[in-house]
Parts: C-alpha cells; structure tokens; sequence
C-alpha cells in the first residue's frame, strides 16, 4: 500500500532539497485562473523545493545577469518535471493529482501564480514569509525555488512556523526599489514590480526577476 510513509520515503530519493505537506483548508490564498473548488477535491498539499546555487547567486550584486537568468529557468524547468513526476506517481496508485508550474504568472501586476507556493510551502513548515515577501527556510533561508502539487491522498500536515527573521534587515538595507520594510505586511509589491520590469529592460534579461534580496538571505547553511 502507497501511504503517507512509503511517499516520504520515495520523496527523499528525488533531486530535492526539502518537501513537506499541508493541508488546503489552511490556505487562505486565492487559485487564480482554474477552477477554485480545486481545493475541495484536492484537499492535501506537497511542497517541494531545490536550492539556487551558492555561485551562481554570487554573481548578483547590483541586480540580475544572464547567468543567474539561466539558472533560475533552469531551476524552475526541473522542479516541473520532479513535481510532474510526484503528480504520476500519485495517480498510478490511484489517487488523483494536479502538478502547478513552479513559476507562470498569470496576474503579472500582482505577481501572482495560479498558488502562492510561498504559502503552501509556510503551511507545510517549511519556513516563514520574510520581510522580503519570500518564504524564508532556517537553512537555507531565501535561496530555494518552489512548487506545488495538490492530491487527494491523505497526508498530515507540517506545523507553520512563526516569524523569524528577528533583527536580520540584510534584505531591506539592499533592496533597490525600497520596497521591504520593518513589518513584512508593508511590502511594497508595486515598486517591486516596477524596479523588476526596468531590471528586465536594461539588462535585456526575458523575466522580472532580481535576485539581490535573495542572496543576501542566506540561512544558516
């Protein structure tokens, strides 16, 4: 028999840093562009997530570069075919499953994906969202990309962990749009959102994305 215990066990044998579970009547969030009772006939969450590399990041001081571009997609574009691959496993011991990008936006003012991974990934215990509006993790705090498959298999939920950034303001002294603040509530997701667009332009990089709030957050790794 498949059971919660048998899919731990095979999750920690895939190219993955950390995975967790939650349930959906904990989320809170919205599932934009697809059916919202999705959260009705898939009531369980996996959270899965790979690490961005030390190097790579490195690289980011001032603002995206080609590199960090390409491993970013390429980050996402395994996490796709390892959640692809969770989703099939699911389904071939009967249960059914649904595999979310790990990074479409469908909502691009708002920066928003068909599910909050960041959430899914707080209520799986997984880490806390930051100052920087990421989910920050103990370990390797920001620098670990995320993604999401909903299933109908039961499984016991993560406990969320509280807020811990504590004193760390790495991230708001470096953010170039000024958009994090003391409070992770005040964050200002319009000038982040500005400043990633005029990142993306001037460097002639194909996403809005910046990264120097992410290599400062490091963890404890």
């Amino acid at each position: 028999m498949f059971d919660e215990e048998r899919l731990r066990d095979w999750l920690k044998t895939l190219e993955i840093d950390l995975f967790g579970f939650a349930s959906m009547t904990e989320y809170d969030g919205e599932l934009y562009g697809i059916d919202r009772d999705l959260r009705v006939s898939l009531p369980y969450a996996i959270s899965i997530g790979i690490r961005l590399s030390k190097g790579v990041l490195g690289t980011v001081k001032d603002g995206p570069n080609l590199l960090y571009y390409h491993h970013y997609r390429q980050i996402n574009m395994k996490l796709d075919s390892i959640a692809t691959n969770i989703a099939r496993k699911l389904e071939d011991h009967g249960f059914l499953s649904c595999a979310f990008p790990a990074s479409q936006i469908v909502d691009w003012k708002r920066q928003l994906g068909h599910i909050s991974h960041k959430k899914v990934g707080s209520l799986a215990g997984l880490g806390w969202i930051g100052r920087n509006n990421l989910l920050v993790n103990d370990r390797y705090g920001s620098q670990v990309r995320y993604t999401t498959i909903l299933t109908n298999m039961p499984l016991s939920s993560g406990k969320p962990m509280g807020f811990k950034c504590n004193d760390c303001t790495a991230c708001l002294n470096v953010c170039p749009a000024g958009a994090i603040h003391e409070d992770p509530k005040d964050f200002d997701h319009i000038g982040c959102y500005n400043k990633i667009t005029e990142l993306k332009n001037k460097r002639n990089i194909g996403q809005h994305i910046c990264g120097i709030c992410v290599e400062v957050c490091k963890g404890k790794d």
